[in-house]
């Protein structure tokens, strides 16, 4: 019997960008064995030497459609600023990309977003918001599958980051939690805003609090300074937690200092650890991206460009929301307007 038999076959990927977050895809993609690491490809020459040595991978480019014409790819995995995001997906298509993995956040427009959705019609356009593969994580998306924690009645989401910053983990997360447990997607969002924080010239709302309705049930967001802490936590960027309470149980999760689930009239607790968990997430990403791809499925992976856009879309109209001072009813054809206008929270 041959050595690999009954062995999946790894999937022919080039990487796009080679900065420090590509560094933590291309070890995660070693670590995972799912992905075959044809070639890398930077501007930037010093970083694409010191990535190809690092990860082993001798073929390098610094011209994306060269890299993707020449390699001829199953996978790119494009992992560069939200700046350049249909500017260079776009290019990656022509190029012959049949599928193809974006950073986090989706886009920073609402027609961007959009754009994204229709240029993903064809192919797998999947957004990196890895969060959802991590252990613990899999092991909730079976209990609430099983509805196990009953009806579920509200879902807390939260962060000391700014909503653009760490909300596309958050949403992805607790829309995750609300759709494996048949609830509907947000039909309205009523938000409040203050201050401004900056991702480049892209001003976004500081401190975002809102409520969205997901049929019976409410969704709780708060992204900023006036977010809970996670208790014990010292590092700002990992007070995120996410709640979710149900009619039989409820459970509880934070980013770095572990978990509480209340179901069949005990609790249960356990540890995350991001350092740990944040690798693990991105390897289950690349085993389950591979598994579809080679099956046929793609249209069902979990973090496609249809269902971030809907998330992304629930995001833009809380600043909406907060701007206008209104209930926001949803599905919504936002403006890009909306984006720039946020700058006048500073006054």
């Amino acid at each position: 019997m041959a050595k690999n038999a009954g062995k999946p076959r790894k999937l022919k990927t080039v990487m796009i960008g080679c900065g420090g977050r590509a560094q933590a895809h291309m070890a995660a993609m070693l670590s995972s064995k799912a992905i075959d690491l044809v070639a890398v490809c930077d501007l930037d020459e010093a970083k694409l030497k010191a990535a190809g040595e690092k990860f082993g991978v001798k073929k390098l480019y610094n011209n994306m459609e060269e890299a993707i014409g020449t390699e001829k790819p199953e996978f790119v995995d494009i992992c560069t600023p939200p700046t350049i995001r249909t500017s260079i997906v776009e290019p990656a298509i022509k190029a012959g990309a049949p599928h193809i993995l974006i950073e986090k956040p989706i886009a920073l427009t609402p027609s961007e977003s959009r754009r994204l959705v229709e240029l993903g019609k064809d192919r797998l356009i999947a957004v990196n918001t890895q969060y959802q593969w991590m252990p613990h994580w899999q092991r909730f998306w079976e209990i609430l599958a099983k509805k196990e924690l009953g009806d579920i009645l509200y879902i807390r989401a939260s962060t000391k980051a700014d909503i653009l910053e760490q909300g596309p983990h958050t949403l992805d997360l607790a829309m995750k939690a609300a759709r494996i447990s048949g609830l509907p997607d947000p039909e309205w969002v009523i938000a409040g805003a203050a201050g401004v924080a900056y991702h480049g010239a892209i001003p976004v709302p500081g401190d975002v609090t809102a409520i969205a309705g997901l049929g019976d049930a409410r969704l709780f967001i708060n992204h900023g300074g006036t977010a809970p802490e996670v208790p014990g936590e010292k590092v700002f960027w990992y007070h995120i937690q996410v709640d979710v309470v149900g009619t039989k149980g409820r459970l509880w999760v934070t980013l770095n200092q572990g978990w509480t689930l209340w179901y069949k009239g005990k609790f249960t607790k356990g540890k995350t650890d991001w350092g740990k968990n944040d690798g693990q997430s991105q390897a289950g990403l690349y085993i389950e991206l591979r598994d579809r791809i080679h099956a046929g499925t793609w249209q069902e992976f979990p973090t496609r460009v249809e269902i971030a856009a809907k998330n992304s879309e629930l995001m833009m109209a809380t600043y909406l929301s907060a701007l206008n001072n209104t209930k926001v009813d949803l599905p919504a054809k936002l403006p890009d307007s909306l984006v720039k206008r946020v700058g006048k929270l500073a006054k």
